[in-house]
């Protein structure tokens, strides 16, 4: 990697070698220190090689001695770039000028980032942290993390321990949170049907349960009520005796209801299939961009391939003061795609359309769901080139929900 780089700092080309001596002047060159690399046969007597800048006067001796030819086909490296732009000098000056401030800014802190927050909000970690010195803009040596952590636990009782680690222009503020316990919640509730589904399990620990095992019940009906009413004693009714009625409860309902439900998913596949698709080629460009214009690094100058798809990222010198840095860094990835047209057999289509039709019925079931069964439907549709299949899984899970009594649930019947 440092020996690629060196040799992108000090320029190299790309040759073509002939002659019916390549191995001897090959062996020669290796002799006499040279360094060649990417030594490509392209056809018997007929060679591609790179070499350094500055081993090209010593490879022309050697091929005179083995009576080879060779011919520049590519020159690469930073003098080539140099020589390019030489003639831009606003372009040369920003670009030593972005250098100059890319040195000089990395000695600031310009990102913060809060780690091990799962209750106190970063943004408020972050002010407070900006009150003890740490702030977009900060220098670094003049930063005293031992203060600013102090500060930091002081100012926000929630947090027991406070680290900052400063990688780069970015400093984390890694804390731990203490552990306190909600209080229970007590205001009265009932459970309810999360969604529609077919009970299987109901274990009642307060409350008092509204449906039975093997009840079908939709979204909303109420499973566990939270409003206990006595119920009649018959022996009272026949001896005639006027009792004052007890008391409705009202309580918090709580419990395990668990549920069949069904969950379905649609997927199509055609017979005949047309669409582009990555070869698994790619280049990468990049380049700088200071006042508008580009400075390539590394990379081809032009798209390499004739059908494309290209994926960018952009990094911005961070703002200061309100300044923006005209300068960017671009990464262009180039991705090699080509057309295709698949014709798919019945069966073949079949399976890649149950496939679909599957991976999406899953997507809607929860993760602590257990399946029970899957069942597969193909969707018929005389005439067309299209084979659709519909799949229901079908899966066992919690469905209640705690919902506050409205007002009407606590009226009496």
């Amino acid at each position: 990697m440092l020996s690629r780089l060196w040799s992108f700092l000090t320029g190299y080309v790309s040759l073509v070698i002939e002659g019916r001596s390549l191995e001897k002047l090959i062996n020669m060159a290796v002799g006499r220190g040279l360094y060649l690399w990417d030594i490509k046969w392209v056809s018997p007597g007929r060679a591609k090689v790179k070499v350094r800048l500055n081993g090209i006067r010593a490879l022309r001796h050697i091929a005179r001695r083995t009576q080879c030819r060779f011919k520049i086909t590519g020159k690469i490296g930073l003098p080539f770039r140099l020589v390019r732009i030489r003639k831009s000098k606003v372009l040369l000056a920003g670009a030593v000028l972005s250098v100059l401030l890319i040195y000089v800014m990395s000695s600031f802190i310009w990102f913060v980032e809060v780690k091990g927050n799962k209750v106190v909000p970063p943004g408020r970690v972050i002010s407070t942290a900006e009150e003890a010195g740490l702030a977009m803009g900060t220098v670094k040596v003049r930063m005293n993390k031992d203060e600013i952590e102090k500060y930091i636990r002081k100012e926000i009782p929630e947090v027991s321990w406070v680290g900052i680690k400063v990688t780069g222009t970015k400093a984390v503020i890694e804390i731990a949170e203490k552990v306190i316990v909600p209080p229970i919640d007590s205001s009265p509730a009932n459970v309810v049907a999360e969604k529609a589904g077919l009970i299987q399990q109901l274990l009642v620990y307060s409350g008092k349960a509204a449906v039975n095992e093997g009840d079908m019940v939709k979204q909303g009906d109420v499973i566990i009520s939270g409003v206990i009413r006595p119920e009649p004693k018959p022996e009272d009714q026949q001896q005639g005796e006027t009792i004052p009625p007890e008391p409705v409860k009202i309580v918090r309902a709580r419990g395990i209801v668990r549920a069949k439900v069904w969950y379905e998913g649609y997927g199509e596949c055609r017979f005949i299939e047309v669409g582009t698709r990555r070869t698994g080629k790619q280049a990468q460009v990049l380049s700088l961009w200071v006042f508008g214009k580009e400075l390539v690094l590394k990379g081809p100058e032009s798209p390499p391939f004739q059908d494309f798809v290209t994926g960018i990222e952009v990094k911005n010198l961070v703002a200061w003061r309100n300044i923006r840095i005209p300068v960017e860094i671009v990464t262009t990835n180039y991705y090699e795609v080509q057309k295709y047209r698949d014709i798919i057999n019945i069966s073949d289509a079949y399976a890649l359309a149950n496939k679909r039709a599957l991976a999406e019925a899953k997507g809607r079931v929860p993760v602590d769901a257990a399946v029970t069964r899957e069942i597969s439907e193909e969707i018929q549709t005389r005439g067309s080139n299209v084979v659709r299949v519909k799949v229901i899984i079908e899966a066992v899970e919690e469905i209640g929900r705690t919902e506050p009594l409205r007002q009407e649930d606590k009226l009496p019947n």
